[in-house]
């Protein structure tokens, strides 16, 4: 029965001349596996290795389909060819141990080293030995294949994740000096959009052959998705040597790319992110993470840019990241606490307003103001999170005080304001403070962002108008408000910004500028207040001036509602 599947192996197998190598130090042995191979109708191209030595330098500088080793070769044991064979070289041909010993313990070894098959010298004969040969030739061929489609991509051929991540790790282990480099293609979309798929992937196929020129043998290039890119660069140490080298390398993929069935062309370009490995890179996921975050920064910055890992911008970020998560939680857990400011009139000296001003009762850090945390405050998640508190918590102290044309005004992030839903958000806010009328909540948008949008934000000020609300602009001067601009906002407020004021008696310019503020609000109708009025001489200059309302150090500093409840008490 096996004489017979070993035949319709052989005729079976019509494959190209098989390249074998044996490796064995006694004449006589590998004189007896050539005449085995001989009395077969397959072809084979046999080569012979007499140590460890040789045969890896035959295996260096060719490929074998199969090779065929002696357990014992002199003072060395076969295994530890097999070991370098796999580990070593990474080479995926089959492996035949054949020895004259009957020791399961080394069948077993060699089995789990890698070997393909393993043979007793005392039964071997022509018919089983080329079964062996083929049966193992097939199954590393598969083996080969199930590996090149984990490996490697489909598309370009090149590594993939798995493999770039492994001769990196190797890099670390070794503790090679080496740089990776992460590049992701600019303009690549509209490819794809304009003309297709197919030309997409003409594109990466074209930008993938480009690199491998420039790349040595030593180098690993790998694409891992999409129009994403990675090189391990090996030997490269400095910033400067990297450097001269991305930039032919983006110059190559700045040349054109003809696309003859459309006649014209493409030119895309590419944003590079680089970490170099150095002692701190733990591992090769971390050293990847960097790069891949890295060139994202450098993606922001422009077309073409080359961008070095930076720890100082990795703790920034890390840094940012805790304290957003920070913030979030302190939501949860009430951390936050509205301090209040009051706004008088500087005539009258009578309270017509407070403005809230949140601060942080931070579990490790103590007391926060704002300008510590205003990343969160600006965040597009968390900050609307934080801004929803700010002006539940506003209202809710607006009814406790119970003081219907007292105004409170409330600071809004430009990310919160120009979110969704927020004057819908807002409205609810209302309807669950039913005591507070909608006219003496006043929200704060800054001067300086709000015109970064200027048409979403007219359109979602006019809607807060609808609902009564008030809308003051704040750190009126230092931003770039054209009148048009204050022509279409439906404002009540201008608060000019405390920069103007402080210098208000020593610096014409500062003065100059808060007159002409004030002239401004008047020929607009609009309600102004100054802020930081830290003496009394600014009190009595802006009396002087114009301007009626202020706020500042010199009438009282931010304090909680407990204290601003006293306050009012005692200027009622």
């Amino acid at each position: 029965m096996e004489a017979q599947f070993a035949t319709d192996l052989l005729e079976a197998y019509e494959g190209p001349a098989l390249r074998l190598l044996i490796v064995d130090d006694d004449d006589v042995d590998r004189e007896r596996l050539r005449r085995m191979l001989s009395k077969s109708d397959i072809k084979t191209h046999v080569s012979e290795a007499v140590s460890v030595e040789e045969s890896l330098a035959y295996l260096s500088n060719n490929e074998f389909d199969c090779v065929i080793i002696d357990y014992r070769l002199g003072l060395t044991s076969g295994l530890t060819l097999l070991d370098n064979i796999r580990t070593s070289m990474h080479n995926h041909c089959a492996v035949i141990m054949v020895t004259g010993l009957g020791d399961e313990e080394v069948a077993a070894e060699a089995m789990r080293l890698g070997a393909s098959d393993y043979l007793l010298k005392s039964q071997l004969q022509s018919n089983k030995l080329i079964h062996a040969i083929i049966n193992s030739v097939h199954r590393a061929e598969l083996e080969k294949k199930l590996h090149n489609m984990a490996h490697y991509d489909n598309l370009t051929g090149l590594a993939s994740r798995p493999l770039l991540l492994e001769n990196l790790q190797q890099v670390v282990k070794n503790n090679e000096p080496a740089a990776v480099a992460f590049l992701d293609l600019d303009n690549f979309k509209p490819v794809n959009d304009n003309y297709g798929h197919d030309t997409g992937d003409y594109v990466l196929v074209t930008i993938a052959d480009r690199l491998k020129k420039l790349l040595r043998k030593e180098d690993t290039l790998s694409r891992i998705g999409g129009d994403e890119f990675v090189l391990l660069l090996k030997g490269i140490a400095s910033k400067k040597e990297c450097n001269l080298f991305l930039n032919r390398l983006i110059s190559l993929i700045n040349t054109p790319i003809e696309l003859t069935e459309f006649e014209c062309q493409v030119q895309v370009s590419a944003s590079i992110g680089v970490a170099l490995v150095t002692d701190d890179s733990l591992d090769a996921d971390t050293i990847l993470r960097r790069a891949d975050q890295t060139m994202y920064q450098a993606k922001n910055s422009g077309n073409n840019k080359i961008l070095f890992f930076d720890p100082h911008e990795e703790k920034r970020q890390y840094d940012r990241r805790t304290m957003l998560q920070a913030a979030e939680r302190g939501v949860e857990l009430n951390e936050f606490e509205l301090y209040y400011q009051p706004q008088i009139d500087m005539v009258e000296h009578s309270l017509i307003g407070v403005e809230a001003l949140i601060r942080w009762n931070h579990p490790t850090l103590g007391l926060l103001y704002p300008q510590t945390f205003t990343e969160a405050l600006e965040h597009p998640n968390t900050g609307i999170l934080i801004g929803e508190w700010v002006l539940k918590e506003a209202l809710k102290q607006h009814s406790t005080w119970n003081l219907p044309d007292l105004v409170i005004s409330v600071n809004i992030a430009p990310a919160h304001l120009l979110s969704n839903n927020f004057v819908q958000r807002l409205a609810l806010l209302l309807e669950q403070a039913p005591t507070v009328k909608p006219q003496a909540l006043e929200i704060e948008i800054l001067e300086t962002v709000s015109i970064s949008d200027i048409q979403n934000a007219v359109e979602v000020v006019k809607a807060c108008s609808k609902l009564g609300v008030h809308v003051a602009l704040d750190d009126f001067g230092t931003g770039y408000a054209s009148l048009s601009y204050l022509k279409q906002l439906p404002l009540n407020t201008l608060k000019i910004d405390k920069s103007f004021v402080q210098n208000l008696l020593t610096n014409p310019e500062d003065r100059s500028i808060v007159i002409c503020i004030v002239a401004l609000s008047q020929a607009f109708n609009y309600k102004l207040i100054a802020e930081g009025v830290e003496s009394q001489e600014i009190e009595q200059a802006l009396l002087e001036i114009g301007c009626q309302f202020g706020q500042g150090y010199f009438i009282a500093r931010p304090m909680p509602a407990e204290k601003m409840t006293l306050w009012i008490e005692a200027h009622d």
